[in-house]
């Protein structure tokens, strides 16, 4: 039933105005769907995200000595607070190679505007329009109007145009990320092509890799501060899965050494 009803819902709902992220895997269709898939798809593989290990291992340490820091100065913590800035910088380190330390520095360009992605409000006149002249959102879409912010998206533009032109000097450090990802599949002559479509392949646009980047950000940031929000609320209103949890832990690591693995 699946494979015979498949080709009437294809695609993902487009509502419009939504800029350059309808050329995002979120948004796009078809070939082209399958085509960006295919170059992201090598990201979430077990051994790229061994690699990024290390770099998750080292926000981690950070996260925890910024909580001591709080405690110790006899602060309120502020767990939305905290968790998001600790997915920032997962986010920002795993996706685009930049380091901050969001908790210490909230006005790093980088941190201000990945967060002001996720502002929103209903009475924004363009959101306004269509709702109420739905009829519009076609000729507002040709006119290059889109509900997130020009400047949060020049950027971002700017942001990943330079780290490019960096890495495709050799100025970076051998770190598989993201952004690297699309840029070797860019250059028609990175792994993330497989052997038996690089012939024809087309390459990934500036604005598709730019689409990726922020819907990277969007998907990694919101859900995963929110996840352990929730999940420190339940711990600490249940001493008793607690200790458990930390019983399992210690039993699990001894040593307090940490692998992939082991987590």
């Amino acid at each position: 039933m699946v494979k015979e009803c498949y080709t009437n819902f294809t695609n993902r709902r487009d509502f419009g105005l939504s800029g350059p992220l309808k050329s995002s895997v979120l948004i796009s269709k078809d070939e082209q769907w399958k085509r960006i898939r295919t170059v992201l798809s090598p990201t979430f593989t077990s051994g790229k995200l061994k690699q990024m290990f290390p770099l998750m291992n080292h926000y981690g340490e950070l996260l925890v000595k910024n909580i001591h820091k709080k405690i110790n100065n006899k602060e309120p913590l502020d767990m939305k607070h905290i968790f998001g800035s600790y997915s920032m910088d997962i986010v920002l380190s795993t996706s685009f190679s930049v380091n901050v330390d969001s908790m210490n520095n909230p006005n790093d360009p980088f941190v201000t505007n990945a967060r002001n992605l996720f502002t929103f409000s209903f009475f924004n006149p363009l959101f306004l329009i269509s709702i109420l002249c739905p009829f519009l959102v076609p000729l507002l879409d040709k006119m290059n109007f889109c509900f997130l912010s020009l400047k949060i998206l020049n950027f971002f533009k700017d942001a990943v145009a330079s780290i490019k032109k960096k890495r495709q000097k050799g100025t970076h450090e051998d770190r598989v990320d993201f952004l690297q990802l699309m840029v070797d599949a860019q250059s028609n002559e990175g792994k993330s092509v497989p052997e038996e479509e690089k012939h024809g392949y087309k390459e990934l646009s500036d604005t598709e890799i730019l689409a990726q980047s922020l819907i990277f950000i969007m998907a990694g940031y919101e859900t995963t501060s929110t996840t352990l929000m929730f999940l420190a609320y339940n711990i600490a209103t249940h001493p008793d899965v607690q200790r458990k949890l930390e019983e399992e832990i210690d039993a699990l690591l001894p040593n307090k050494v940490k692998s992939p693995q082991s987590v």
